[in-house]
């Protein structure tokens, strides 16, 4: 009996000091970590820094109306004097445009926009073929209301318009030049790439008053 009594007293008087001991092994032992995200890795969003090169189709239409009705701009008119519309309504050529850009800063990019027509436009006459459209535009282009992974957009453009539009007699009508902007909502699937739909509004002034509206989707890839 006397032997359990003395089991019983050692062991009450050595788990205090066992319980010291693990209190002093977990104040030593190092706090536990959660793993975050770096704080250097930027935003899906994120373009400053980085070149992109895009690809967008659009279609859309036009109106065109001609300072002087001697030129055809795409519809006959037999009440007038050279038997040439004043004013033309029609679709706009199918076209594929190419951009460059680059990334300023967090909400802004430089860019610059080249149209390539895969139509031909109409031509001098009637039954003429005409050019494919050529234009270069500069701009830049600016983010509002960004989310996680998508974000709206605005992007002015002053547009320098190459195509080789000719007169009945063949000769060159020249360049124009006018002005352009894109809205359009654009969702980033990666940092490197992403995708867009937008409405676009061109309106040139210098051969004849040239104004036109589509609605096109493109994708933009970006590095680094």
């Amino acid at each position: 009996m006397r032997t359990g009594t003395h089991l019983l007293i050692v062991c009450a008087l050595a788990a205090p000091a066992f319980a010291d001991d693990k209190d002093k092994a977990d104040a030593n032992s190092p706090p536990a970590t959660t793993q975050s995200a770096p704080d250097n890795v930027s935003p899906v969003t994120f373009h400053k820094g980085q070149i992109g090169l895009s690809a967008r189709i659009a279609f859309g239409e036009r109106a065109i109306a001609t300072y002087d009705n001697k030129y055809y701009c795409g519809e006959l008119d037999a009440t007038a004097k050279y038997g040439n519309a004043p004013v033309c309504s029609q679709r706009m050529p199918f076209s594929l445009g190419l951009e460059a850009s680059y990334g300023v800063s967090a909400k802004a990019e430089l860019v610059l926009e080249m149209r390539l027509g895969l139509e031909r436009d109409f031509g001098p006459t009637a039954n003429a073929d005409g050019p494919r459209p050529f234009f270069l535009a500069p701009g830049a282009r600016f983010f509002f209301s960004e989310a996680q992974h998508a974000k709206i957009f605005v992007q002015p453009e002053v547009v320098f318009d190459f195509t080789g539009y000719k007169d009945a007699a063949g000769m060159s009508r020249g360049s124009d030049f006018g002005v352009r902007g894109l809205e359009g909502l654009w969702i980033d699937l990666h940092r490197t790439y992403g995708m867009y739909l937008f409405v676009a509004e061109t309106l040139e002034m210098a051969r004849w008053l040239d104004a036109g509206f589509e609605v096109g989707a493109g994708f933009q890839g970006r590095y680094p």
